[in-house]
Order: structure tokens, then sequence, then C-alpha cells
């Protein structure tokens, strides 16, 4: 019995379409998917049409095949149309508003998050960011590079005839029926400009991330979150890398003190990312060194905030702004860069900020990554070695199953289909005053919540979402293992 495919969902790679040409692909009613086990996987339009079977086979020459076929007709024809546009068959794809048009689809297709236009010598690559990967999608000429280049800064209202210096500026385009913004930056290389376009929002897909409970948030952690957020004064700080997902948390909380409709909140951000309803969004133009993070929050506490959102903590002025203003009944999110949750306390003391002051107003310090998870149409369930189980303090002797990636036409062969948060959580008790008091680094802290709670510490969160199918132990090894502290306690 043959295989049937949903269509629909599919995200075949750049390589795996370059197996078949598009003139063939189009012609044959052929569309490659994945590479399993060594067999090219394709779908074909009319598997009893032995005339496109063989010129799949022809062009496919050599290789193992195996022919799937569509759960839906109609949708496979558009996938099929999208995977090899009409402008790539008569080579208007050369033109920047074609080539836009088609990068745009597939981005969205892929759950792309950025969209890179790297400048060669010769040729140019556009890339998509996917799950936090990059992954090649096209490969053009730097002639046509240029122009695509140019008609993006002409979307964006850039200047077009500057060169020589970075440029920053946004898009709000349509593509499929969905509205999207995009963030777009220019930086001039030795080949040309390299263009980067952050995928802001979507129509479809802008609410989904919305409230606390779809952020992957174990018990105890919604717990210690939301009691942060209850209390009326205090500062809560969260870390982790850029494109961790940290915005997206801080955009959750204020979401859930919005709800009830009788607090005053306002946000400082650098750019505003999305509207948040029921908050005064507020966006620093540090470039231009009108408003800076500092000058925007000391401004805003004379508006009677309860609570202040300012997304980013950059130098010592800003950070003790931001926990003085607690000091006077106001509570305040907002990030720091630091590898963990315990980094959060020693970083605002290397800044300047007075440890007597990070103990009185520090409620909660958080640190989060994003893991990818395994895709559920492929992915294997194994027994985890002796070696992993003394690692994780796991059953020996009964085993756990573990998830393993394999790859299919649904993600692309990578074998991950979206991203899981895991998150670190330091409550800032007495015994964390007194160590911080006493001058404890980082290591200190770090080993004292791994002892007090180890489930609290990102390698904890990440080994339950192992066991959960929720991510890999090759994400988890990636992402956590050079954490700091990690040595010496982990074994």
């Amino acid at each position: 019995m043959n295989r049937v495919i949903d269509t629909s969902r599919v995200r075949p790679s750049h390589d795996v379409l370059g197996l078949i040409p598009a003139k063939i692909a189009r012609a044959a009613g052929a569309l490659p998917l994945s590479v399993e086990d060594g067999k090219v996987v394709v779908c074909l339009a009319d598997r009893t049409d032995f005339a496109a079977v063989e010129r799949v086979e022809a062009a496919l020459s050599g290789r193992e095949i195996e022919f799937v076929e569509a759960l839906d007709p109609d949708s496979f024809r558009r996938v099929l149309r999208d995977n090899y546009p009409d402008a790539a068959l008569t080579g208007d794809l050369d033109r920047p508003e074609n080539l836009f048009a088609h990068v745009m689809r597939r981005a969205l297709a892929r759950n792309a998050s950025d969209i890179h236009v790297f400048p060669g010598e010769q040729e140019a690559l556009v890339r998509f960011r996917v799950d936090g990967r990059l992954q090649t999608d096209l490969s053009v000429s730097s002639a046509v590079a240029a122009e695509f280049t140019s008609y993006i800064k002409v979307l964006a209202s850039l200047d077009i005839a500057e060169k020589r210096a970075p440029q920053d500026g946004n898009i709000d385009t349509t593509v499929n029926g969905l509205d999207v913004s995009l963030r777009v930056a220019t930086v001039p290389t030795i080949h040309g400009e390299h263009v980067t376009m952050r995928v802001l929002a979507q129509s479809r897909d802008a609410r989904q991330l919305d409230t606390l409970d779809s952020l992957g948030f174990h018990a105890r952690q919604r717990r210690l979150f939301e009691d942060a957020l209850d209390v009326p004064d205090g500062v809560v700080i969260l870390s982790g890398p850029t494109g961790s997902g940290k915005t997206t948390t801080l955009y959750a909380a204020l979401r859930r003190l919005a709800g009830p409709g009788d607090l005053h909140l306002v946000s400082i951000e650098d750019p505003v990312e999305k509207p948040v309803s029921g908050v005064t969004q507020i966006k620093v133009d540090s470039r231009q060194g009108r408003v800076s993070f500092e000058k925007a929050l000391r401004s805003v506490l004379r508006h009677d905030p309860d609570v202040v959102m300012v997304g980013e903590i950059r130098d010592g002025e800003t950070a003790t702004t931001a926990l003085r203003s607690a000091l006077t009944g106001h509570l305040v999110l907002t990030t720091l860069h630091t590898n963990s949750a315990p980094g959060i306390l020693t970083r605002l003391v290397d800044l300047g900020v007075p440890p007597y002051l990070v103990a009185s107003t520090l409620r909660l310090a958080v640190a989060q990554r994003l893991l990818r998870r395994p895709c559920r149409e492929c992915m294997e369930w194994t027994a985890a070695d002796a070696e992993t189980c003394r690692r994780f303090g796991w059953n020996q002797e009964n085993p756990p199953k573990i998830p393993k990636a394999r790859g299919c036409a649904y993600c692309g062969n990578t074998g991950y289909s979206g991203r899981t948060a895991i998150y670190e959580m330091l409550p800032v008790n007495d015994d964390v005053r007194r160590m911080l008091l006493a001058g404890s680094s980082e290591g200190d802290i770090y080993r004292w919540l791994n002892g007090a709670a180890p489930d609290l510490t990102l390698r904890g969160d990440a080994a339950a979402k192992v066991l959960e199918g929720e991510t890999t132990l090759d994400e988890l090894r990636e992402s956590v293992v050079n954490d700091v502290g990690l040595e010496g306690v982990c074994g």
C-alpha cells in the first residue's frame, strides 16, 4: 500500500528540490519531499502516469525512489507551484518583485524567523533561520542579488543610494492572505550589502504565544513566575541569548497583568515588536540620541505606572534606575544578557548596582533557551544508555525511552519541527540574599540552586522535557552543557 502524505504540511529543503529540475518536476507533476534511509521520497500527481514515472526515474538516475500519494490533489498542486513557481520556469524569478514574493512564500511555509541575503563574489545565498538553525534555500547571481537588495530597501523606505553605512527599516506586506511585518537591517560587506529580515508578526499565529499557558512552564515554574508577577513591587529579570524567546515571555506576562484592566502598564522597547492591548508601548530611539532606555524610564516613572517593562538593561544607569524604581512601589520586568539565572545577580553588581539594592528588589531571576522539538512524524523512541542514565540520575536497570530525531518530508529532513522553551528559575530568598551580600560568585550560587532545586535549572528542565519527548538529548547537550557551574556538579 502506497504511503499517503499531507502535502499541505511538507517542508522540502532547497537541496531536495534541486534533485529534480523545475521544468521536469512541473511537467511530470512530481514533488521530491525528502531523503529517508537513502531513498528519495517523491509525491506524484498521478501515480499511474508511467511517462511521469519514467521522467522522474531519469532525473534521479541511480537513486532509489519511493513514490507516495498526496492526501489532497488540490493541495498538492498548490504546493508544487509554490516550490517550483511559474517565474522559475520562465526565468522571471530574476525580477526582484517575483523573487521577493517567492522568498516570502518559502520562508512562511518553513516557519522561518529570519531571512538572510548573504552576498558573495559570484553569487548570493538566500538563507532562512528555521528552529534556530540557518538553512540555505536559494542561490542567485550577484547582479540579481544587488537588484533584490535595492527592491527590499525601497519596500523598507531605506536610502538605496547609501551602500556604505548600516540601515534599519520595516516592511508590512501580505503573503498568501497573511499580514506579515518584517524588521529589515542592512550592513555593507566586501561583496555587497548583507540583508537580514526578521519576521516579527503574522496574523495567522500572532496570538499563539499570548498567554503563559503556551510557554511550556512546568507547574512549579509557572507558580514561581506568577507569584513574582502578583507582588506590587520588585524586579523580575529574564536572561538568555538573542532569539531565546525573552520578549515572548515578557509579552505573555504583560498580557496576564493587563487582563483585569486595573493596572497602568508601560513598556519601553527597541523596537516595539508586537502591539499589546492595554499596554502603553514606547519605542526607544537611542540611535538618534533622543530617547534612551534610561531617559525613557525616568520619564515614565512620572506618569504613575504600576508596571514597567524595560526591553533590555544595557548599562549601569538603566539597571540602577530600574531597581530603584522598584523601591518606590513599581513592578519592573526586564531582560539582561547572561548565561544563567545566578549570572543575573552578579552581572547587576558588575554594572555598578549596589548588592543591597539587588538583594532588596530582585524577586525572580529567569534564564531561558529555545530547544528544537523532534518531528512528531518521524521521531523514534530508544532506551537511554547506561552512561546517560548515570549522568541524569535515571534508572539504569529499567532505562527510560528518549526520543531520537530522524528526518522526513514534514520536517525538511532535519528531524525537528518547532521549538520548546526551557527555563532556569532562581527565586531570590533569604539564602540567595545572604550569598549575594557575602560576595558569592555566579558558580557558587548555581551550585546552591542545583543542590536545592535541580529541577529549576536549565539542565534539569531540559532533562525533564527529553523524557516528555519535547526535545532530544542532542539538543540538551548542545544548548546546556556549557552553562556556568555544570562542571563538577553534573558528573
